[in-house]
């Protein structure tokens, strides 16, 4: 199967629905009622997500809602794949980072309904591109204004998502050589959308009401206290070769430097993904989806260094088995 993803051909994305179907069919064929196990439990939700929820039947463990995060993870997957190919990231252009993400997108039936996390996600990948596009090209400010534009975007469907501001500023200052102004154009970036949903909810005369939320939410912490029904204990083959790529990233050896700063930034993200989980995670898998970004570089890293192309192959067999085993413990 590796094998058949190793080519950067848009039809391989036929194959990644393929995935997808199969995986959370074989969570239902298991014996599982489409209405158990599959819910959204968490305190973190935004006016954007809120918006988008109140369609009938889309924040519900019913066939719309689970297709409709279906097609999130899908969008998701092909944007984070087609980012590491436009920025060159790998020494081979493939659709590996899609199918590593929908495997580990797979592993828990927390990620087969919308969620905060999943539609905020869209906007997380938004605002990487255009902070790789700055980084490769020194982009404009309208790049940097939109970088927080669309951060602000995922604010707005999670509040928690508000601390990766910090990681933008990380990356700027480490690696951009940004002027000082700059640093201001994506904090006003940032707050514009909030602010614009202030002023309607203002306008609506639930002004402090919505303040008091946003704030509440970003900083009321859902803290992990155990693991979730010891999914991770299965999760652990699947995370194993992207540790061993990310201590071995440490180790630049033939990259250019646009692909160091691209792993630099994968590790930043990683990190921020574990704070993410463990501070607002509470028993919800699905705030895992920022840190399965990271986890999809460092192991398509591994994948396409190793040598023997059949322990690829079964590297990927044990995620996907990895995956299906921990959805279907959960319940």
């Amino acid at each position: 199967m590796l094998k058949y993803f190793r080519k950067n051909d848009p039809h391989r994305i036929i194959a990644l629905v393929l995935l997808l179907i199969a995986t959370r069919a074989t969570y239902f064929c298991y014996g599982v009622s489409i209405f158990d196990g599959v819910e959204n439990h968490t305190l973190h939700f935004g006016p954007l997500y809120n918006l988008v929820s109140h369609i009938p039947g889309i924040n519900e463990p019913s066939i719309l809602g689970i297709f409709i995060a279906a097609l999130l993870v899908l969008f998701n997957a092909v944007f984070l794949n087609t980012l590491f190919i436009r920025n060159a990231s790998f020494q081979e252009s493939s659709y590996i980072p899609a199918v590593i993400y929908i495997v580990l997108m797979s592993a828990s039936p927390d990620f087969y309904v919308l969620s905060p996390v999943l539609l905020g996600n869209i906007f997380i990948l938004i605002s990487l591109s255009y902070l790789f596009n700055h980084l490769r090209f020194r982009g404009s400010e309208e790049n940097i204004l939109s970088t927080g534009f669309s951060l602000g975007l995922a604010c707005l469907c999670y509040p928690p998502y508000f601390w990766i501001y910090l990681f933008l500023l990380i990356i700027y200052l480490l690696y951009s050589q940004a002027i000082l102004h700059r640093y201001f154009l994506m904090t006003w970036g940032l707050m514009l959308p909030i602010l614009l949903t202030w002023l309607l909810f203002f306008l609506l005369d639930q002004g402090q009401l919505f303040l008091k939320n946003f704030l509440l939410q970003t900083l009321t912490v859902q803290g992990l206290t155990t693991i979730p029904n010891n999914a991770l204990k299965f999760l652990l083959p699947a995370t194993v070769p992207g540790v061993i790529a990310f201590i071995q990233q440490f180790l630049d050896g033939n990259m250019t430097n646009h692909q160091i700063l691209i792993k630099n930034c994968m590790r930043w993200i990683a990190v921020f993904g574990i704070l993410i989980f463990v501070v607002f995670g509470r028993e919800n898998m699905g705030t895992l989806s920022l840190l399965i970004c990271a986890i999809s570089y460092f192991t398509t890293s591994f994948l396409i260094s190793v040598r023997k192309k059949s322990l690829g192959e079964i590297v990927l067999l044990i995620m996907l088995l990895s995956a299906i085993a921990t959805s279907l413990s959960l319940y």
